[in-house]
């Protein structure tokens, strides 16, 4: 452990909340469930250091109803996103309190923050760089121009996979030995077996369905899904496709195309669904299919595999790592190699099975807590002035 207490701020602005029947919960996708979830368990490993939040607008966060959290307000004006990158209210805000280290846990950000100051950053992922045309203009921009100056002040870069590690190495966006892979974890609420009497009814789930879960945004690949399930309904597999996500930029619903128009029976889009009835949904899918174009993660084949759903997911970026021996792999420019996965889980009993087995085995180790705890450890080593190892 450090020999002293830290003063550490996190950079909360990837964490939206949203009112659920009086309950607040998680209002964004990947980014929020991250940062949400590492600082709860911060709080119960950080042994004395202090743990600060910084957030635009106002100082409370309420969807962690704890009063160890500490809530410093920014104010807020229009250029949040650039201001963020650029530190120009963070850097007054650490000389001020005197913190010891600043984390950006939202991709990155501390291009400009006195190098007096210690900063961690976590990137997870480089999409706007990759597939530019699947984000907005200002974020590409801001990514091209910021993002290579704020890894390199950065004293470590945390990332989601080894697989974002050697991109963002290969790159030469940061040396390797300041750049750590730590997996993310899945909530304890995940489990198989949930289940309610009206569930199927409230969300007029068809009888038999593939369950995609996700931000609704053209990178998660949503069409190719909804052409593997015609596929599908060509070869015999009368099945339904459940697409759950809140809306995010660019999303155009598949259906729309007057080629895909006869699938409208057989999909649901399901937009906004709680935290508490995701895990129900996840059990009730006769598989789940992830055919994002490029993740630097994917958190929902993990809450799929904690749920007993077998999974099909997408041969790219860091899935596979993720997936490991617990699914199919397919091609996800090809909506027939989806299809030809998703008919072998639903014909071959057998082999759901298996996959179900592999996927619990997969996700019992990847916790939250861990993850907190391996993010500490860099804290404490970034503090005490040492290097990272280059096969971090």
């Amino acid at each position: 452990m450090s020999p002293r207490r830290l003063r550490i701020a996190l950079v909360t602005d990837g964490l939206e909340e949203r009112d659920v029947d009086g309950r607040p919960e998680i209002r964004n996708g990947g980014v929020g469930v991250y940062i949400y979830n590492l600082v709860k368990h911060l709080l119960d490993l950080a042994d004395g250091h202090e743990i600060s939040l910084l957030r635009f607008g106002a100082g409370r966060l309420d969807v962690y109803r704890d009063p160890r959290v500490t809530a410093v307000a920014i104010p807020r004006h229009g250029l949040d996103r650039y201001t963020r990158w650029l530190d120009l209210p963070h850097a007054s805000l650490a000389r001020r309190h005197g913190y010891d280290l600043v984390h950006y846990p939202n991709q990155f950000g501390g291009a400009l923050l006195p190098r007096r100051v210690r900063r961690v950053v976590t990137l997870h992922d480089l999409t706007p760089l990759l597939y530019p045309h699947y984000h907005p203009w200002q974020t590409v921009l801001g990514y091209r121009m910021l993002m290579r100056p704020a890894l390199r002040r950065a004293d470590r870069v945390l990332v989601d996979s080894a697989a974002t590690r050697a991109e963002v190495v290969d790159a030469g966006l940061a040396p390797a030995d300041r750049v750590t892979a730590i997996a993310l974890g899945v909530c304890e609420g995940f489990r198989p077996g949930v289940r309610s009497d009206d569930f199927a009814r409230r969300y007029d789930l068809p009888e038999r369905f593939v369950l995609t879960v996700g931000v609704l945004e053209p990178r998660k690949n949503h069409a190719l899904l909804v052409d593997a399930l015609a596929a599908l309904h060509a070869r015999g597999e009368p099945v339904g496709l459940v697409i759950a996500g809140r809306e995010g930029w660019g999303w155009q619903n598949p259906l729309d195309d007057p080629s895909r128009a006869h699938l409208r029976p057989w999909v649901r889009v399901l937009r906004n669904v709680p935290d508490a009835d995701l895990p129900e949904l996840y059990g009730r899918a006769a598989a789940f299919a992830y055919a994002s174009l490029h993740e630097g993660f994917g958190l929902p084949l993990l809450e799929a595999m904690a749920c007993g759903t077998p999974v099909v997911t997408s041969r790219s970026s860091s899935l596979p790592e993720v997936a490991g021996d617990a699914a199919l792999l397919a091609d996800p420019h090809d909506a027939a190699s989806f299809a030809d996965a998703l008919r072998t889980i639903l014909r071959d009993p057998a082999l759901a099975a298996r996959l179900v087995a592999a996927g619990a085995e997969r996700a019992r180790p990847l916790s939250w807590r861990r993850t907190a705890e391996r993010t500490l450890e860099v804290y404490e080593s970034v503090c005490r002035g040492e290097v990272g190892s280059p096969e971090s």
